[in-house]
C-alpha cells in the first residue's frame, strides 16, 4: 500500500499539481541545498580569512576549478540519469528508469575513483596548471589531498545521489542529504582549523572538515537508497550491480544527455583557470579578491541553478508524457522567478560590494580588487539565470544539440577570448578579465532565446 501511495504522490506532483506548487516543491529543497553549500564555502573562506594570509585565501580560490571538475563528473551521470529517468517515468517505462538509476550510480562511482587516482599521482603539475605558485603550493596541495583524494568518492557521490533521488520526486530527501553535509561542514570548520590542528594548518583543517561532512552526507544517501530499494522491490530506486551493465543502452543515453551538463561545468573550470592565470601577475591580493568576488556571486548563480535543477524532472516528465502545455507553464513560471531574483542580486552586489568583500577578508588590496571585480560580475547575474534555465530545458528534454551549443558558448567560446581582448587589447588590466563575464552572458542569452524559440516551433508542429 505504501509503495502505491508513493507512486501516486509522485504522479500527482509531476502531472496534476498546480504549477507553482510543483515547482516550489521540487525546487525549494534544491535551492536551500545550494544556499547551505554556499554558506559552507563562505565558511571556509571566512575562517581562513581570519588569518589575514592572502596566500591561504588564494589557495581556496585556486582549488575552486578542481571542485568544478568533480561537479562535472557528478553532473555527467547525475543530470544525465535524472533526465533519462524523468522522461522514462513520463512515458511509463519503469524498467528503463530502474536500469538508468543503477547505471548512473555505478558509472559515477567509477569516474570518482579515476578522478581520485589522477589527483593522487599528478597533483604537483596540476597545481601549477590551475595557477598555483611557490607562495601557496603547499596550502593547495594539502587541500587537494583531503578533499580530492581522500574525499573524491563522497564529494562526487553526494551530488550524484542528490540528482538521482530528486529525479523520482524525492526532492526533500535529496535536499536534506546535501544540506546536512553543508551544515556539518560549517560546524566542523572551526573545530579542525583552530582547535584540533596547530596554527598554520588552517587550510588543512578546512579540507578535513569538508571531507568528513561529504562522507556523512554520502552515508545518509546510501542508507536512504538501501531502505527505499528494500521497501520497493520493483521500484525505480535500485543500485544492484546486475541492474548496471556497461553495455546497457541506457548508459550511452545517460552519457550523451549528461555530457552538456558536464561540459558546462568543465568549461566553467577552464574559464576560472584562465582567470586565475591572467589575474596572477597582479599579486595574491588580486587572486584573493577574485576568489572572494566569485564566492559572493555564487548567491545569485547557485540559487538560480538550484531552482532550474529542481524543476528538471518536472520538465522531463511533462516532455516524456507529451504534456507540452504544462511544460511551457513550468518554464514560464520558473523563468520569471529566476530572472527577478538575478536582477535583485545584481543590485545588491553593485551597491554593497565593499561591505560584502570586507566581510571575508580585512586586507586593503584584496578588498580593493574584490570590490571592483564583484561590481563587474554582478551585471551578469540576471543573464546567467536565463542561460541556466535554457540549458536545463534542453537537458530535461534530451535535446543534446542545443544543450551542447549553450554549454560551450558562455564559458569557453565567448568569455575566454574576451578575457584576453579586454585585459590586453583594450588595456583594462585585471578588470578586463571580469568584464568578459557579462559580455559572454549577453551573447549566450541571445543564442539561448533563438534556440528556445526554434524548439517551441518544433513542438507546435508535432
Amino acid at each position: 500500500m505504501s509503495k502505491q501511495l508513493d507512486k501516486q504522490a509522485t504522479y500527482e506532483l509531476f502531472a496534476k499539481a498546480p504549477v507553482s506548487k510543483a515547482v516550489w516543491t521540487m525546487a525549494l529543497p534544491t535551492i536551500v541545498t545550494q544556499l547551505i553549500n554556499i554558506i559552507y564555502n563562505y565558511a571556509d573562506t571566512w575562517f581562513v580569512g581570519r588569518t589575514a594570509n592572502a596566500a591561504m585565501v588564494a589557495a581556496l580560490g585556486i582549488c575552486f576549478p578542481l571542485f568544478v571538475i568533480m561537479a562535472a563528473v557528478a553532473n555527467l551521470f547525475g543530470i544525465g540519469g535524472s533526465s533519462v529517468i524523468s522522461r522514462a517515468m513520463g512515458e511509463k517505462k519503469i524498467e528503463k528508469a530502474r536500469r538508468t538509476f543503477a547505471s548512473a550510480f555505478w558509472g559515477g562511482m567509477a569516474a570518482a575513483v579515476i578522478f581520485m587516482l589522477v589527483i593522487l599521482f599528478f597533483r604537483a603539475p596540476i597545481i601549477h596548471l590551475v595557477g598555483g605558485d611557490a607562495h601557496d603550493f603547499q596550502y593547495v596541495s594539502d587541500y587537494m589531498f583531503w578533499t580530492m583524494v581522500v574525499g573524491a568518492i563522497p564529494t562526487i557521490g553526494n551530488v550524484l545521489c542528490g540528482h538521482l533521488v530528486r529525479s523520482i520526486g524525492a526532492s526533500k530527501e535529496a535536499g536534506f542529504g546535501m544540506s546536512m553535509g553543508g551544515v556539518l561542514n560549517i560546524a566542523l570548520d572551526p573545530l579542525f582549523m583552530f582547535v584540533i590542528l596547530p596554527p598554520g594548518m588552517e587550510v588543512t583543517g578546512a579540507a578535513v572538515a569538508t571531507m568528513l561532512s561529504n562522507t556523512a552526507a554520502m552515508v545518509y544517501f546510501m542508507v536512504y537508497i538501501r531502505k527505499r530499494q528494500k521497501k520497493e522491490k520493483d521500484g525505480i530506486v535500485h543500485i544492484g550491480l546486475p541492474k548496471a551493465q556497461p553495455g546497457d543502452p541506457v548508459m550511452s543515453e545517460i552519457l550523451i544527455t549528461g555530457f552538456p551538463a558536464a561540459l558546462q561545468t568543465t568549461f566553467a573550470m577552464v574559464s576560472n583557470i584562465f582567470a586565475n592565470v591572467l589575474i596572477r601577475p597582479y599579486g595574491s591580493g588580486a587572486v584573493a579578491g577574485m576568489g572572494i568576488a566569485k564566492k559572493i556571486n555564487m548567491i545569485a548563480f547557485n540559487t538560480c541553478m538550484g531552482m532550474t535543477m529542481g524543476v528538471l524532472p518536472l520538465i522531463g516528465f511533462s516532455y516524456g508524457a507529451r504534456d507540452y502545455t504544462r511544460m511551457r507553464q513550468i518554464i514560464r513560471y520558473t523563468g520569471t522567478v529566476v530572472l527577478l531574483f538575478g536582477a535583485a542580486c545584481a543590485a545588491v552586489f553593485i551597491t554593497q560590494a565593499p561591505h560584502l568583500v570586507r566581510f571575508f577578508i580585512d586586507e586593503d588590496t584584496s578588498v580593493l580588487y574584490g570590490t571592483q571585480f564583484l561590481r563587474i560580475i554582478g551585471y551578469a547575474a540576471p543573464l546567467a539565470a536565463v542561460s541556466y534555465l535554457s540549458v536545463t530545458i534542453f537537458q530535461a528534454c534530451g535535446r543534446k544539440g542545443p544543450a551542447f551549443v549553450l554549454s560551450i558558448l558562455r564559458k569557453g567560446v565567448f568569455d575566454i577570448p574576451a578575457m584576453f581582448v579586454f585585459r590586453t587589447v583594450l588595456g583594462l588590466g585585471a578588470a578586463g578579465v571580469c568584464w568578459a563575464t557579462p559580455f559572454a552572458e549577453v551573447l549566450g542569452v541571445i543564442v539561448a532565446l533563438m534556440l528556445y524559440l526554434r524548439f517551441q516551433k518544433g513542438l507546435r508542429r508535432s
